[in-house]
C-alpha cells in the first residue's frame, strides 16, 4: 500500500486536492483510504448522551459501532500513526495533516509566503491556491486542482510504501534519512531490507514490525529446529500460536 501526505495552511485548498485525488485515483481503477488528523483539542466523532458516550463514560476504552452502512470503531486515546495503518488496505492511504509522518508529501498554500514557512525536504509537490499563481517552487512541480491528472501522475510516480521506522539500518540509512534520499530518486524503497518481510508475524489481527536482523533470527532458528523433522521441506513455513 502506497503512503503519502497532503499538508497545508487554513483555506489552502488541502482538503479540495485530497478529495479530487481520491476521486482521480477511483477513476483509474484503485482503491484509495484516508486519514485525517484534527488538530482542534476538544473534538470528537462520539456525541454527548448517546450509547456510545454512555460506554466510555462507564469505563469502556474502545467502542464499536455497526450499522446497515457503517462500521466505526471508538478508542478512548490517542493511537500514533503507526498503529493506524495496519487497519487499512488499500492501493493507496492519503494522510491529510500528519506533517510529521515519514511520508513522501503535497503542500497547499495561499501564497509563496506560508510555502516559506513550513516547505518540507519530502515534499514531492505543491498544489492549492498557489498552484494557480506558480508553476514550481524549489524544484517541485506546482499543479492546481484543474489539472488533477498530472498531480495524480505525480503521486503514482512518488509514493511509496510506508517506511516502518525502525531504523535497523539494514539499507545503510535511518528511516528518515531513506525517506529523504527515496523522495528525491537517490535510493529505491525496495532497498529498505525490514519491507521484504520474509517473516511476517501476526497478533490477533495486528502485524509486528520486525527489522530485518530479527527477521533472519527468527528464520534461521525455526529452520534449524524443523530440519530435523522427517516431513519437512525447504518452504513457507506458518506456525500458529494460541495462548489459553
Amino acid at each position: 500500500m502506497k503512503v503519502f501526505g497532503v499538508y497545508g495552511f487554513k483555506n489552502s485548498g488541502k482538503t479540495a486536492v485530497v478529495t479530487s485525488i481520491v476521486r482521480e485515483l477511483r477513476r483509474r481503477g484503485k482503491s484509495v483510504a484516508a486519514i485525517k488528523q484534527v488538530s482542534h483539542p476538544d473534538f470528537s466523532i462520539d456525541t454527548p448522551g448517546v450509547d456510545t458516550d454512555l460506554f466510555s463514560k462507564a469505563g469502556a476504552r474502545s467502542i464499536g459501532v455497526v450499522s446497515e452502512n457503517e462500521t466505526s470503531i471508538i478508542y478512548k486515546n490517542r493511537k500514533s500513526l503507526m498503529d493506524l495503518i495496519p487497519f487499512f488496505n488499500a492501493d493507496y492511504l492519503i494522510l491529510e495533516g500528519f506533517r510529521q509522518a515519514l511520508v513522501p508529501k503535497i503542500i497547499t498554500a495561499r501564497n509563496k509566503e506560508e510555502l516559506e514557512k513550513d516547505f518540507r525536504r519530502e515534499v514531492f509537490a505543491v498544489s492549492g491556491l498557489v498552484a494557480n499563481e506558480i508553476l514550481e517552487y524549489k524544484g517541485k512541480k506546482a499543479i492546481s486542482i484543474g489539472k488533477i491528472e498530472k498531480l495524480v501522475d505525480i503521486v503514482e510516480e512518488k509514493s511509496f510504501e510506508k517506511i516502518p521506522e525502525l531504523n535497523c539500518k539494514g539499507c545503510g540509512l535511518t528511516c528518515e534519512e531513506m525517506m529523504y534520499a527515496v523522495v528525491e530518486g537517490e535510493r529505491s524503497i525496495e532497498e529498505c531490507l525490514t519491507l521484504k518481510k520474509d517473516v511476517k508475524i501476526m497478533v490477533g489481527d495486528k502485524e509486528l514490525q520486525i527489522n530485518i536482523f530479527v527477521q533472519n533470527i527468527i528464520k534461521n532458528t525455526i529452520q534449524g529446529m524443523l530440519s530435523s523433522l522427517n516431513n519437512y521441506t525447504d518452504d513457507t513455513v506458518q506456525i500458529t500460536i494460541e495462548y489459553p
